[in-house]
């Protein structure tokens, strides 16, 4: 019979330990049943066998630890309490640091705005994120057989678009419709972070800089407003977290109840908004059964059961091509060079926040109570390591920097409670607070550098021929569009507008907005290519009968076989820049 009592952290350490043994039975397991089929151990299982080592010698290490006692609660200083210099000094620095981040709010607003009204794809692969939710829209499954004409599948759950469904409903094929969505998603997620950290820590003044440093960071302002499932997914994650953190925090049991349920059905939304939300939803329940072995393992079941049941509803619906495009379809090629530049990249930008959430990790391990928000952050930590998967990018961190904000919001606030026993630790304490909060500001600091920014972005020396500063280097997002752009990609909508037949276009909203069907989707064609998934005969037959009017490539993520056969029947007709990438239009050759 499982406990219902919290775990203690000798009995998570056994866990571990047991859990680390399994797993390299596991790795071993492989070796042994292919037996005469490898070589030996691979470098990837000598990885995965030194990952069980560490987390053994991890779970060693709890073995040894006695639980935390309660403090005593002593005195707390107030504001009140300092002299009015230092209460000066440390209001400014605090006011310093939110309008830092307020002015980041309005750079993000400035973004959304223009992308809201710029009707094209800004990031490759938008378009079909449209195009997914205009078939939702008609109570059609974006799941098919790509192999066949019009040759187009989706790699992506449903959830996002589902929600985005109603606004296409009322307003038409429309861009701007999921970028709202997506927006909106950021914000509620920022909101979410700062009322956990006041739940947690009672301190609004901390909570309201930690979700207005989440809306700060580089990958939220480059993601959040794009036609994607991203940071919905987020969102859902992050409110999930925080409505399970308030389980066995609230008093009365109608509002744990309600907290458990809000939490479990966020974390199955966000699952079947995007695949990566996985590590958040073990979070979840591992956070679960720390407080309640016996509880999580019941709920487990109930969730596992209510996800399969509606995986297999859509595999069945789908006749077996949900599986495919939703699961074999995503294990791309993977490159651990790629993961470790991004994980530098991540800890380089978001280095004071990174810092004090590992601290408070480390902290909550070895010297009290483990929480959620602590077993989130470390998961979502690990999964960034999915960036090294061929197509991924920036966005697989998203998720981390929500889970390190509320982290590092709780381990600040504690400080400035820890700090107030003394007027001399109070005031060191409330002065190096709001200049951490500044210190970060500053490493993911972006704005624009003409129009009314530029006398800021002069007097902060700072310079950009496109218009727009990023502190992370040259960005591919973030630049708004400008009139050019707008009008490149009329031109293109009008070019596919007058063709001859159906268009093959790399980006579906020029040929939505020209009034013509959607013809392929590059990327998934591409992974599923890869994967011996997609056979392109059946498209090649077509691209070589010349049956379509106009060819608009970008990036070209087409299968090798497919850019050939362009190549030999179609020749330039133009090429045209928008959102400085270069577009290749081609036509038939004669």
């Amino acid at each position: 019979m499982l406990p219902t009592t919290p775990l203690t952290k000798k009995q998570m350490g056994y866990l571990v330990l047991v859990a680390s043994v399994a797993g390299a039975v596991g790795v071993l397991g492989v070796d042994l049943l292919g037996a005469g089929q490898f070589g030996g151990l691979g470098p990837a299982q000598w990885q995965a066998l030194g990952g069980c080592g560490l987390l053994a010698l991890f779970g060693a290490s709890l073995t040894f630890i006695h639980e935390p006692r309660d403090v005593p609660v002593q005195p707390r200083l107030s504001f009140k309490d300092l002299p009015p210099f230092w209460r000066w000094l440390i209001l400014g620095l605090f006011g310093l640091a939110l309008l830092a981040l307020a002015f980041e709010l309005v750079v993000y607003l400035h973004y959304t705005i223009s992308l809201l009204r710029f009707p094209f794809d800004y990031d490759q692969g938008e378009g079909f994120e449209l195009y997914d939710t205009l078939l939702h829209a008609q109570w059609q499954w974006p799941y098919r057989d790509s192999q066949a004409f019009p040759f187009y599948t989706s790699i992506y759950p449903p959830f996002f678009h589902i929600l985005t469904v109603p606004l296409v409903w009322l307003f038409g094929s429309q861009m701007w419709t999921g970028r709202l969505v997506g927006f909106a998603a950021s914000l509620l997620a920022s909101a979410a972070i700062g009322w956990g950290v006041w739940r947690a820590s009672g301190n609004r003044i901390i909570a309201l800089l930690a979700g207005l440093t989440f809306l700060a960071s580089n990958y939220t302002f480059h993601i959040g407003p794009l036609f994607r499932q991203h940071m919905t997914m987020v969102m859902f994650e992050t409110v999930g977290i925080v409505a399970l953190a308030q389980v066995d925090g609230t008093p009365r049991p109608i509002r744990r109840h309600r907290a458990l349920w809000l939490g479990l059905a966020c974390l199955l939304a966000a699952g079947y908004t995007k695949q990566l939300a996985l590590a958040t939803v073990v979070a979840g329940f591992i956070s679960l059964f720390v407080i309640n072995p016996r509880r999580a393992v019941l709920l487990g079941a109930l969730f596992a059961g209510i996800a399969g049941g509606i995986f297999l509803w859509i595999n069945l619906a789908t006749e077996g091509w949900w599986y495919v495009s939703i699961i074999r379809a995503n294990i791309n090629a993977f490159d651990q060079g790629q993961a470790v530049s991004f994980y530098r990249q991540w800890l380089e930008l978001h280095g004071v926040i990174a810092t004090l959430a590992l601290a408070r990790l480390v902290y909550e391990i070895y010297w009290t109570r483990l929480s959620g928000y602590a077993i989130w952050f470390a998961l979502a930590f690990v999964n960034g390591a999915l960036s090294g998967k061929f197509g991924a990018g920036e966005s697989y961190f998203v998720t981390t920097t929500a889970a390190a904000c509320v982290l590092a919001g709780i381990a600040l606030a504690k400080v400035w409670e820890r700090a107030s026993i003394k007027q001399l630790t109070f005031r060191i304490g409330l002065l190096v607070i709001p200049l951490l909060f500044l210190f970060q500001t500053r490493l993911t600091w972006h704005m624009y550098t003409d129009g009314f920014y530029a006398p800021l972005a002069q007097f902060m020396g700072l310079t950009s021929e496109r218009g727009y500063y990023d502190s992370q280097g040259y960005t591919q997002l973030g630049p708004r569009p400008t009139r050019a752009d707008h009008e490149a990609g009329q031109r293109i909508a009008d070019l596919a507008r007058v063709a001859d037949g159906p268009v093959f276009s790399e980006e579906a909203a020029f040929v939505l907005v020209a009034g013509k069907p959607v013809i392929t989707n590059a990327f998934p064609q591409l992974v599923m290519y890869q994967a011996g998934l997609f056979d392109p005969r059946q498209e090649i037959a077509q691209i070589e009968a010349k049956g379509f009017g106009l060819v608009i490539l970008r990036a070209q993520f087409y299968p090798p076989p497919v850019l050939q056969a362009l190549g030999v029947n179609y020749q330039p007709l133009t090429d045209i820049w928008m959102n400085n990438f270069q577009y290749r239009i081609l036509e038939r050759r004669p």
